[in-house]
């Protein structure tokens, strides 16, 4: 669900590489070029030594900059300079953060997991460096009004980012915020390493699996006739789902909601320490002030009331979604509690749709093999977007079933990336984009953009195919509007892109979401995987009179999330001291359902670790997504011309300008929410 760079928040910082060319030791890890990366090769050795050497690089940097550089943009200004150093800091990073979350090797996992913390320490003091900061506002007082527009907007965030970290404090002010952050760095990767690592696994009968398909079951089922299932997300999906015994899906919630717990309620409540000691020190009231001063929202009170509002008026739909699950439950069911729980959910939703709607997911999902898909996803962003992609072969990558490609506009190569698409041990554990190298049009030669998808879709048992539900190919298509933009994007200074801000990065993936709901381009790819045979529209209509079956329920539960992170963010000090659970015990009756007493989700909430104070974006780019497509429902969903202007007026130089002058110059208009609304039933 979201785009990872690694762009460490307080990421200002320099490094001395040749333009572009080979750093002294021949480290691949340091080296800018467009050959691929020997991911097969890259061990723990190899990686603290791109580290040690681009600190080192990075120091001799930091003194010329400060010595002084020249002026405008070209070669050997301040700009370019600094331009160059977070690239290359933030390069290291990316494939740091790749390789930390999804290597097998333990120890290339963890010097991996090191580096990410070595260099956001390092991060940290330059963006504390006073006499940096000087050279860099010197530079801008005699230079801002000759550059370009991009380039303005460019130099004034950097020093708002100096300014709001720590450059208006004294000496000894700096150094405590620097400790501070370094603790915050610290226990930001101890809590995502917890996750990765947690093993847990449950067994189950035949009886106990009564109702999930055979096909399901075949994949975990031991020479001992029982079945195991590891505790990830696919397979929780799937009892939630499939499994008729009420305590086997009530046992599979508390599994799944006690990942990483208790190790990671203690981490987490240091991080919400630490991060409201960060936000004092720099006079905010609370952390939540301090991280929307960069967003499009603001401010912490324009954020409460946009979901304090949506809460309100979605509740009397999330009681009417309920009304109608209970009803099914106590048609199934009479001998039970019409009460309605977490575990109960999934399942009966699936009957819902099977008889109100008489939508069998499990044929819909013979039109979704996940080959099939991957192929005519590519074909759907060819005739919005006009880009071409190649498989290719023989590439070094992490892991055997990491699948590689490139993409073309035209004849000209943009990018490469790869896919990882099952869950494994140590593997991050959700979906997501990560960057591994970012596009730099400034090198002798152009530096084209890599990038891969980390998920964590269900694979099916050996020899059998890969059937995704709707569901995983609205996260495909999400995911892989994330890496498109990746790789599309472009800026004369290669950093900016990664200026976006983050309360409206999701929404250039959260727009693709909707062309799976639209017959012209699922026609395109939707074939059965046994016949060829095209997706009925008779079978689509069925699908699209569910798409906002339970809308309300699901939107509320996106909000909840919002509200356990801007709670702890924003309300530190009337919950400091408290139970940390108890506090999202109390928040969730905002989805009228009973907590499942026993249960630690935030310990594996990811979120809560890089997206800190910032989980309300998803719903508020979401307003930005449907009213970009609403461009298309106007002109054609898969209108070439509208998905041309789309991916030159928005993609492609996305980061460069304001965020709202880029909607203003797609829509031709304010943006506004009505299309949201609408998607949402209100």
């Amino acid at each position: 669900m979201r785009y990872i760079k690694h762009l460490f928040l307080l990421m200002f910082c320099a490094s001395l590489l040749p333009a572009f060319g080979q750093p002294p030791s021949g480290n691949p890890l340091l080296f800018h070029s467009n050959d691929p990366i020997p991911f097969d090769k890259v061990d723990a050795k190899m990686i603290r030594q791109a580290v040690d050497e681009l600190i080192h690089l990075s120091d001799n940097h930091v003194q010329k900059i400060i010595s002084g550089l020249g002026a405008g943009s070209g070669h050997g200004s301040t700009l370019a300079a600094y331009d160059e150093m977070w690239y290359d800091l933030n390069d290291l990073g990316m494939k740091l953060g790749l390789i930390a979350q999804t290597y097998v090797s333990d120890s290339a996992r963890n010097a991996a997991n090191d580096g990410v913390q070595a260099l956001g320490d390092y991060q940290n003091s330059l963006i504390l460096n006073e006499r940096l900061y000087k050279a860099f506002k010197l530079y801008a007082s005699g230079s801002l009004a000759s550059l370009k527009p991009n380039q303005q907007k460019y130099v004034k965030e950097q020093l708002q980012i100096f300014e709001n970290n720590g450059m208006k404090l004294d000496s000894a002010g700096r150094k405590e915020l620097q400790a501070i952050s370094d603790k915050l760095t610290m226990l930001g990767l101890e809590f995502d390493r917890n996750i990765g690592a947690s093993r847990d696994s449950i067994v189950y009968t035949d009886a106990d699996l009564a109702g999930v398909p055979d096909d399901t079951k075949m994949k975990w089922k031991g020479p001992d006739g029982k079945y195991v299932l590891y505790i990830n997300t696919p397979n929780a999906t799937d009892i939630f789902k499939y499994a008729d015994a009420d305590l086997t899906r009530r046992q599979m919630v508390i599994k799944y909601n006690n990942r990483a717990y208790p190790e990671n309620i203690k981490v987490l409540d240091s991080l919400l320490y630490y991060r409201q000691q960060y936000a004092l020190k720099l006079g905010y009231n609370s952390y939540a002030s301090y991280a929307l001063v960069d967003k499009m929202a603001g401010n912490a009170q324009t954020v409460w009331n946009f979901e304090n509002n949506l809460v309100e008026k979605l509740a009397p739909r999330v009681t009417s979604d309920l009304v109608s699950l209970r009803a099914i439950k106590h048609q199934m069911h009479p001998e039970l509690p019409d009460t309605l729980y977490a575990w109960d959910i999934g399942y009966y939703k699936k009957k819902l749709l099977d008889s109100k709607y008489s939508l069998n997911a499990d044929e819909v999902k013979e039109y979704f093999e996940m080959n099939q898909t991957i192929s005519g996803m590519f074909e759907v962003y060819h005739r919005l977007f006009g880009i071409t992609i190649k498989e290719t072969s023989g590439l070094p990558t992490w892991y055997s079933k990491v699948r590689s490609f490139n993409m073309f506009i035209g004849d000209k190569k943009i990018g490469s990336f790869y896919f990882d698409l099952y869950p494994r041990q140590n593997k991050y554990t959700h979906f997501a984009c990560f960057g591994i190298n970012a596009a730099n049009l400034n090198a002798s030669k152009e530096i084209l953009p890599v990038a891969a998808l980390i998920c964590n879709f269900p694979e099916a048992a050996p020899g059998k195919p890969t059937l995704l539900d709707h569901s995983d190919v609205i996260i495909l298509f999400h995911e892989f509007g994330h890496l498109v933009h990746a790789m599309v994007v472009r800026s004369n200074l290669s950093s900016q892109p990664g200026t976006l801000k983050a309360d409206f990065v999701e929404a250039p993936s959260q727009f693709l979401e909707n062309f799976c709901w639209q017959y012209a381009s699922l026609k395109i790819f939707a074939k059965n995987y046994k016949t060829g045979a095209v997706l009925p529209e008779s079978l689509f209509n069925k699908m699209k009179s569910t798409e906002h079956v339970l809308e309300a329920l699901s939107t509320t539960q996106q909000i909840y999330y919002g509200l356990i992170d801007f709670t702890f963010e924003d309300k530190y000090d009337s919950i400091r001291g408290k139970d940390l659970t108890a506090v999202t015990k109390n928040l969730y009756r905002v989805t009228q359902i009973p907590f499942t007493d026993g249960t630690h989700m935030i310990a594996a909430f990811t979120h809560l670790s890089g997206y800190g104070a910032n989980y309300y974006g998803y719903l508020w780019s979401r307003v930005f997504a449907q009213d970009i497509f609403s461009v298309f429902e106007k002109n054609g969903v898969m209108d070439p011309a509208t998905g041309e202007r789309y991916r030159k007026e928005i993609l492609e130089v996305a980061g460069s300008q304001q965020e709202m002058e880029l909607l203003r110059h797609f829509l031709g208009r304010e943006s506004n929410s009505d299309a949201f609304m609408r998607s949402i039933g209100l």
